[in-house]
């Protein structure tokens, strides 16, 4: 049996392949062992394993699979990912050729870390402004993943002027608010979002570099930014008031179509901003009832031969994105054209999107020829070599009429003509489907077999037959699955590799903080005295001495510590004994009592009904007797099989339901008991380093005291600033955050259990005992670790102001020894931030990092 292992990481973007050499008895990567399989070609950075694995499985089977024996595929991933591939695996087709199971190697998926990665940015987010405040890139970086951890997700919709973008975002709005029409109507960049009201509305937009704010409710509006004396708000008004529009989002496309089309008086003046921002309430349909926030970006058509400067406006709007959806809208007749062709290039250009997801929507698609029955494998097949296509193919292709769509957000209510027109003569063929010409544009889509399935399941069960067979319920279903499943991945690895960033910056400035202190106590010694000078190289020894032995002595204590104290262990009786009670509760609140009575009726009725069948056969026809005999047999087995089943089956559900809670109980056990362990740990290893502070303390008076440098004033003036120097501080409330996203969330004691399992007391109590043990003496040493950086701080803070006393007896000094301290202050404090941004870089690390499965 040919063994295949596909490992895939969505946070790296990153999917490898290893094939089983039975003769070395090790898996050997596929590009390696295999140079001609298609599996080494690597397009894991372009799409989702999702969209990916139907291809690969194929492909697996191509290559490995030989007469009736199965290929075993082991899959390495997230439990969504996994999810996918059994999907696949379990078709009808694919289901006896593939034997697939789940490696014990597994990765959290994405969503259910993401809040825990959010709480543990927000601890080092105003650290971090701190540090960087001063480095614009950086600053820009932080506000990007600022955004991104925000829920906002960019939908970017571009394409050639003609292809309807403004009708598609219309549509995904649920409202007329964006102009439409053959021309290229779209001049400027709409970024348009959710309004937090229903009945309020606003466009913001520069004109001649002043900002410009209007702000809607009803059928009016005001200034709210911005001179209203303006030339362009004074047309404004005007145009509203012409048009006498007697609803909100009326009079803000009226607004809308005015901004966009100002500038076409005088093409060689440009007085509007690029990017126009609108605010408007969405319908409670699709996208407008998603609690992420979607942004969508409407780009001018970049074959505009009036419009010259729409492809750089594309560009420019693009680079400010991350995490965006990349939304390619194109007509089914023009789908191959060079227009699009070119285009594509402009925007695998592009490095903030997420190509991964990239959606090809082909618009206006009940008015283009489509097989009635739908396309072939062969139709499929040449669509996706288009030359465009192949380059953007990711995330589907969807047809979609957005008119209808549209309609059916507002039952068929709509204010343009044409759409109106459109709407009403059609709406039958969308609805009926006793029609001959019944329209499902959604089954046209083009996607992997496993995700179309569940949409076609999905999209079965929805009421608004128009909303749905206009293709439109599909792709934004779709946007949300992005949003909320795919997008978290890129959420996670952006805070991770913005850590890092922030880390190499601030090690930047550590080196350079501490070169210049270097400088500075160069230039000291070669200024101070040389008796007081030899007291400061004393202080500094005795400084860094005690260092170290407080560090060693630390770890002994704590070794010592560990192994003496901190027995949270489990034996196997005491969960034996423990899941005896509760399986004795679940079987009286389950009636298993009364089956497992029922059970022995029934084996005691087939018993007796064979007794007195046999001393019947002296009595009566024997032929008649033993055939009432085999059917009394027959009958009574059946019911005593069916009891013994009921039983059974009642048995395995206690045998859940008690693992269920056993493991319930301890694991909350397993928390208490961690954060019990961290609280004792704390008490005693604060005390340890108090009694340290204290003890460099005393030894450091004692340096002060028998010098000679100084006079008997200036002994006591710095004994007394070293006996009221501020007591050593620790951050608890950082390290416990941290803590507890590394040891007290997900699968804390990394059990798989299966279906109906029951449980293994022997392997739990082993398994517990083994992890708290591990996990209390890891906590225990990030503690101790954190709890000598902040001594260590404290230290050398003290050990600069006793300098900075010392040089100040010398007057012409006493500047250079307030820059010294300054210096030193300054490396104290990115060191002591630098730790709290590293604690919570590993605590990312840790969520998204590997786990195994006992």
């Amino acid at each position: 049996m040919a063994r295949i292992k596909i490992i895939s990481n969505p946070y790296e973007r990153e999917i490898s392949y290893f094939s089983y050499n039975k003769e070395i008895e090790e898996w050997e990567d596929i590009k390696n062992s295999n140079i001609n399989s298609r599996l080494r070609e690597d397009e894991s950075g372009k799409a989702f394993l999702p969209f990916k694995i139907k291809e690969i499985i194929d492909i697996i089977i191509a290559e490995y699979y030989a007469g009736s024996e199965k290929v075993e595929v082991i899959f390495e991933g997230t439990r969504d990912d996994y999810a996918e591939v059994e999907a696949v695996c379990h078709a009808e087709s694919i289901c006896n050729k593939i034997t697939l199971t789940r490696s014990v190697r597994t990765l959290e998926n994405a969503r259910d870390i993401l809040r825990d990665i959010k709480e543990t940015f927000e601890v080092v987010h105003p650290i971090i402004e701190k540090i960087v405040r001063d480095d614009e890139r950086v600053k820009r970086n932080l506000g990007k993943v600022s955004g991104a951890l925000d829920d906002i997700i960019p939908i970017c919709v571009f394409g050639n002027y003609s292809a309807g973008k403004s009708t598609f975002i219309n549509a995904l709005i649920g409202g007329e608010v964006l102009p439409s029409g053959g021309d290229p109507v779209t001049a400027k960049i709409y970024q348009i979002e959710r309004s937090t009201q229903e009945d309020r509305a606003r466009i913001k937009f520069q004109y001649k570099d002043e900002d410009i704010i209007l702000s809607f409710e009803g059928n009016t509006y005001r200034v709210q930014n911005g001179n209203p004396e303006s030339e362009i708000v004074q047309e404004i008004n005007r145009a509203v008031q012409e048009g006498q529009k007697d609803d909100m989002l009326s009079v803000v496309s009226c607004a809308l179509e005015l901004i966009n089309g100002f500038e076409k008086k005088d093409k060689n003046q440009i007085v509007i901003g690029n990017v126009i921002e609108l605010e408007i309430p969405f319908s409670k349909n699709g996208i407008g009832q998603s609690f992420n926030k979607f942004v969508i970006f409407d780009t001018p058509g970049s074959n505009s031969a009036s419009n010259k400067e729409h492809s750089k406006v594309l560009a420019e709007a693009l680079e400010g994105f991350s995490n965006g959806i990349p939304v390619w809208i194109t007509q089914y007749d023009s789908i191959d054209s060079e227009d699009n062709a070119s285009l594509c290039d402009k925007i695998f250009g592009i490095k903030a999107l997420d190509k991964r997801f990239t959606m090809i929507v082909v618009n206006k698609a009940d008015g283009a020829d489509l097989p009635e029955k739908g396309f072939s494998k062969e139709q499929v097949k040449d669509i996706l070599e288009y030359n465009a296509v192949e380059k953007m193919y990711a995330g589907g292709i969807y047809f979609v009429s957005s008119i209808m769509g549209l309609g059916a957000k507002n039952d068929g209510e709509l204010k343009d003509k044409h759409y109106r027109k459109t709407y009403r003569s059609q709406q039958e063929m969308y609805l009926d489907p006793e029609d001959e010409d019944y329209v499902e544009l959604y089954k046209y889509n083009i996607m992997p077999e496993q995700i179309k399935s569940s949409a076609l399941e999905d999209a079965a069960k929805a009421s608004n037959l128009i909303y749905v067979n206009s293709g439109l319920y599909c792709i934004e279903k779709e946007m949300e699955n992005f949003a909320s499943k795919h997008a978290a991945y890129n959420k996670c690895q952006m805070v991770y590799m913005f850590l890092n960033d922030v880390i190499d910056e601030t090690n930047k400035r550590i080196i350079y903080r501490t070169e210049s202190l270097k400088r500075r106590r160069e230039t000291r010694k070669k200024e101070l005295e040389t008796t007081k000078l030899q007291l400061i190289d004393n202080i500094t020894k005795e400084v860094q001495e005690k260092e170290t032995e407080f560090d060693k002595g630390s770890r002994a204590f704590l070794k010592s510590y560990l192994d003496g104290n901190l027995n949270y262990t489990y034996t196997q009786e005491m969960l034996d004994g423990l899941e005896k009670e509760i399986w004795e509760q679940n079987s009286k609140e389950s009636n298993y009592a009364a089956q497992e009575k029922d059970f022995e009726r029934t084996k005691v009725r087939l018993v007796d009904h064979l007794k007195w069948n046999a001393q019947n056969l002296r009595r009566r026809n024997v032929l008649d007797t033993v055939k009432m005999m085999k059917d009394d047999l027959v009958r009574d087995y059946k019911i005593m099989q069916e009891s013994k089943d009921e039983k059974g089956s009642a048995e395995r559900e206690i045998d859940k339901a008690t693992a269920d809670a056993l493991m319930e109980i301890v694991v909350e056990e397993y928390k208490k008991n961690v954060l019990s362990a961290k609280d004792i740990l704390s008490d005693v290893l604060k005390k340890q380093w108090y009694a340290d502070a204290q003890q460099l303390r005393n030894r450091l008076i004692e340096i002060i005291t028998g010098s000679e440098a100084l006079s008997a004033g200036q002994r006591n003036e710095l004994s007394d600033i070293i006996i009221n120097y501020r007591p050593l501080e620790f951050n608890d409330d950082a390290d416990s955050i941290f803590i507890k996203k590394r040891f007290l969330r997900g699968n804390v004691l990394g059990l798989q259990l299966a279906d109906l399992e029951k449980l293994n007391t022997k392997r739990l109590a082993g398994t517990y005992n083994e992890k708290i043990r591990k996990n209390i003496s890891a906590i225990a040493a990030e503690m101790n670790n954190s709890y000598f950086t902040s001594f260590k701080n404290w230290e050398q803070s003290l050990a600069s102001a006793i300098e900075t006393n010392i040089t100040e007896y010398n007057p012409q000094l006493r500047e250079m020894a307030e820059l010294i301290k300054e210096e030193t202050d300054k490396i104290i404090e990115l060191e002591d931030n630098q730790k709290t941004i590293g604690s919570s870089l590993e605590a990312i690390r840790e969520l998204m990092a590997w786990k195994v499965l006992d």
